[in-house]
C-alpha cells in the first residue's frame, strides 16, 4: 500500500496516533480492531502474505457463528478449499501433520478442526508479518506526531 493510501485510509477511519501506538505494542489489539485488521490486511497483501489473515479472520468468524449440521459442514469446507486443500490459490502455510489432520476430519468437522491452524497461522503472523508492519514507513508514519516527516 502507498503511503497516499495509508493516509487515506487514516483520514476515512479516524485512526489516531493513541490507537496505532495500542497497535504497535499489542498483536491482538491490531487484530482485533476492524481498522487494525483492515490496514493490517493491505500491508499483508501488498507482501503477498493476506492469507493468512483471511484464514484467521475466517476460522474466527467460523467459531463465533457456532454452526451445526449442514450449515458447519458447508462453512468448514469452504474454509478447507479456500485455505487449506492443496489445490486452493490462497494456500496458507500450515505442516502436513496439520494439513492431513484437516483433511481428515472435514468429513465430518467440528467447531474446532482448524483451532491448530489457526493458532499456526497467528504465530507466524505475530512473529514475521506483524515485526514488519511495525517498521514499515507507512505504519510508523500514523505513530509519529502530526508535524513530524
Amino acid at each position: 500500500m502507498s503511503r497516499k493510501g495509508i493516509f487515506k485510509l487514516r483520514s476515512k477511519s479516524a485512526i489516531s496516533r493513541d490507537q496505532a501506538s495500542k497497535w504497535e505494542n499489542n498483536f491482538d489489539a491490531l487484530i482485533n480492531d476492524t481498522r487494525g485488521v483492515q490496514l493490517f490486511t493491505e500491508f499483508a497483501r501488498k507482501h503477498h502474505a493476506a492469507e493468512n489473515i483471511e484464514f484467521w479472520l475466517a476460522v474466527k468468524d467460523f467459531r463465533k457463528k457456532q454452526l451445526q449440521g449442514d450449515r458447519l459442514n458447508e462453512q468448514a469446507r469452504r474454509i478447507y478449499r479456500t485455505f487449506v486443500s492443496n489445490q486452493s490459490e490462497k494456500q496458507i502455510n500450515i505442516n502436513d501433520v496439520i494439513r492431513k489432520d484437516i483433511q481428515r476430519n472435514i468429513l465430518a468437522p467440528t467447531m474446532t478442526i482448524f483451532n491448530e491452524a489457526q493458532d499456526t497461522i497467528y504465530i507466524l503472523m505475530k512473529t514475521d508479518i506483524y515485526p514488519r508492519f511495525l517498521r514499515d514507513d507507512c505504519f510508523r508514519c500514523l505513530t509519529r506526531p502530526s508535524g513530524d516527516n
